[in-house]
């Protein structure tokens, strides 16, 4: 009976810990740089080892055949090269595909624009008071050190402080913007656009996280690996974070032995 006992504990604890979704989000620098070349997304592909690839795109790509037209995307040219020794990997967008639409119907580069052209004039005009001045300020010093980071190599890329200081710098270009515009009569003005802004980069990345986690149970038991821009790994991990129980899958770095 104790020998049954044992070997049903040792069976269901087997499967808690080799039956479940292992799930990585790579954040990735979107473009080469002295540290993070094409080849150091393939070894991180490697370490890994997933069975499913996510990539940001809000349509399926035929980046297992063909790069036509997609000559410079770091991501999508790693893909299609680890693809060559993992042809069975399976690939799949995770994108929002309300994208498009959203910036069309609201003239997103345009309105995003005409935002830096009043914010340079406000400055020019010395009309700046001390809370604006401190604001930007703070959101310039946060804006240098998360580029300093995007030339380190890509395992810091991926680390949790690294994911804390880009969560802090988005904070602060969004909601710390609007509430200064909110409380600024020159500004006030541009007010809807932050709105608009910060609306299409919270559906965006709730939209990518709902995508991922639709994957996840659609494919249980996988080894899957979501590419994604180092701003939006913030932002899909705290979203993530949470359903890990309910859905059955564990987040990991890529450089992790689970």
């Amino acid at each position: 009976m104790n020998k049954l006992y044992f070997f049903i504990i040792w069976t269901f604890s087997c499967q808690l810990t080799f039956g479940q979704t292992k799930l990585c989000i790579l954040g990735t620098s979107h473009v080469e740089t002295d540290k993070i070349k094409g080849e150091d997304y393939v070894k991180a592909f490697n370490k890994f080892k997933p069975e499913i690839i996510l990539y940001e795109a809000d349509t399926i790509l035929d980046i297992r055949n063909s790069l036509k037209g997609l000559e410079g995307a770091i991501e999508f040219k790693s893909i299609h090269n680890y693809l060559k020794s993992k042809p069975k990997t399976q690939i799949l967008p995770y994108d929002w595909t309300g994208k498009r639409g959203f910036m069309a119907k609201n003239n997103y580069w345009t309105r995003i624009d005409s935002v830096g052209k009043v914010f340079n004039a406000y400055f020019s005009a010395g009309q700046a008071d001390k809370l604006s001045l401190t604001t930007f300020e703070a959101f310039s010093d946060l804006k240098i050190a998360e580029s300093e980071i995007d030339y380190e190599d890509l395992e810091t890329l991926n680390k949790p402080y690294v994911r804390k200081l880009v969560e802090l710098k988005s904070k602060w270009e969004y909601r710390k913007f609007l509430d200064l515009a909110n409380t600024n009569d020159t500004l006030k003005k541009i007010v809807p656009i932050l709105q608009m802004a910060q609306d299409y980069w919270n559906i965006r990345n709730r939209e990518m996280a709902q995508n991922i986690l639709n994957i996840v149970n659609q494919y249980p038991n996988k080894r899957i690996l979501v590419q994604t821009g180092n701003a939006h790994k913030y932002y899909l991990y705290n979203e993530l974070e949470t359903k890990q129980k309910d859905n059955n899958f564990t987040i990991v770095e890529y450089w992790e032995k689970k």
